[in-house]
């Protein structure tokens, strides 16, 4: 099929079922884990939901703003082209066979952009129910009629299309109708997902950067590129700081502060600005004016109205000799769930800082690789922190293992492991 023909398709379902309106019947548990690898409000962003709103106003199925008009589906964006580049994978949601392809388009946009082609798969399930992920990245290996499993690996999180920054749109329509899963106070019944994750109250940093050099240009966000260190020599007047703040929705001031201090503890400077975070989330950046002149363990504090959200520790050496790489901190893995059946998706969720990460504050990704039976059925980097193994993967008393080492792309922390036997079920 032509690509403007698969483009006018997708787009066909995505107008029809935006003009059924939307909320549906949640698909009443079927979802079993979010179809992007990483932890929705931690390392991944749900930046817009469904817009519930039948108007032209927005409201999210808390009876928030986080989405906009017309909106049909969740944006959860994943940090920056770095991670892009890492790779993020996107999964099916469901079981289900492949009804349109769009590839080949550019990933890499950011900003405003009119663009309507995009990347994307669209899958047909069994329940009367279409699933669509769009922004991918080139290369979709899937084709048309192709069958999908959950948990099966579709592609990868990018920036194709009319899309600001990179993210995956993932839109459910299940009657006919959009569905928005997510189940609150503005969209009653029962959550699509069998365990939904809970809308983030509290703020909270996505990453913390040091640099000795600002962080402006390609530097900056979404491409940063920025040589990043936790290890600074003796006498350094100025080094630079960015904040990313998330989940900040209701600051009684949004009076952001950085407090650097010594070996003893002692505050020598401090920088505040006020910020008003759109949905939640913004990032700035500092010149740090401070006199390093004592060798040792230094700390940097990041607080939000009086609230402190970070507290990183960096080091003062005596000459540039002494500046080396560190490896990124341990991690633990957990799979979830803890006695997987035959019929699960199985996912490993890695449990880490996402500010303390690395000590030199790099950009960890991971390597997970997935053994059954001694057997290995899956390995891939990520820079995210989940990964899953598809739906049938599994047979009942197997045991399945999954492991994961953190690495900066030079050096890598101690592997961590987590092994589960499947059930009978």
């Amino acid at each position: 099929m032509a690509r403007r023909a698969l483009v006018a398709l997708a787009l066909a379902l995505v107008v029809a079922v935006s003009a059924s309106g939307a909320g549906g019947a949640n698909g009443e548990g079927e979802l079993t884990f979010y179809p992007q690898a990483g932890i929705l409000w931690h390392d991944l962003y749900p930046n817009n939901f469904v817009d519930l709103d039948p108007g032209p106003g927005v409201r999210d199925y808390m009876c928030g703003t986080q989405t906009y008009d017309g909106h049909t589906g969740t944006d959860s964006d994943i940090r920056s082209f770095r991670e892009l580049d890492i790779g993020v994978p996107v999964f099916a949601a469901l079981d289900g066979r492949v009804i349109s392809v769009q590839d080949g388009e550019y990933d890499r946009r950011f900003g405003p952009t009119v663009s309507q082609f995009d990347n994307h798969v669209v899958v047909e399930h069994e329940t009367g129910r279409f699933t669509i992920y769009g922004h991918l990245r080139k290369g979709i290996k899937l084709r048309r009629n192709d069958r999908v499993v959950a948990g099966q690996q579709i592609g990868w999180t990018a920036s194709s299309g009319n899309s600001s920054w990179p993210h995956l749109h993932f839109t459910s329509q299940v009657g006919g109708q959009v569905d928005e899963p997510f189940a609150g106070p503005c969209n009653d019944g029962a959550s699509g997902y069998a365990q939904q994750v809970p809308f983030a109250t509290e703020p909270y940093l996505r990453d913390l950067a040091l640099s000795t050099a600002p962080l402006s240009g390609k530097r900056d966000l979404p491409f940063d590129r920025a040589v990043r260190t936790g290890t600074f020599v003796r006498g350094t007047g100025v080094f630079y700081a960015r904040v990313e703040l998330a989940a900040a929705f209701a600051l009684e001031r949004g009076l952001l502060g950085l407090r650097v201090l010594r070996p003893n503890g002692v505050a020598v400077t401090e920088t505040t600005t006020v910020v008003r975070p759109a949905h939640g989330r913004g990032y700035w950046w500092f010149p740090m004016n401070v006199r390093l002149n004592l060798v040792g363990g230094w700390r940097l504090v990041v607080d939000i109205d009086g609230r402190a959200l970070a507290d990183a520790p960096f080091t003062v050496v005596a000459k540039a000799g002494d500046v080396r790489n560190r490896a990124p901190n341990p991690v633990a893995v957990e799979l979830v769930p803890t006695s997987p059946s035959p019929h699960d998706v199985v996912q490993c969720r890695v449990r880490t800082s996402l500010v303390t990460d690395d000590p030199d504050f790099g950009i960890v990704r991971y390597r997970y690789r997935w053994t059954v039976g001694g057997k290995l059925v899956r390995a891939v980097r990520s820079a995210a922190l989940s990964d899953v193994l598809r739906k049938g993967t599994v047979r009942s008393g197997q045991d399945v293992r999954c492991a994961v080492a953190p690495t900066d792309g030079r050096l890598s922390a101690a592997t961590a492991t987590a092994t589960a036997t499947a059930a009978s079920r």
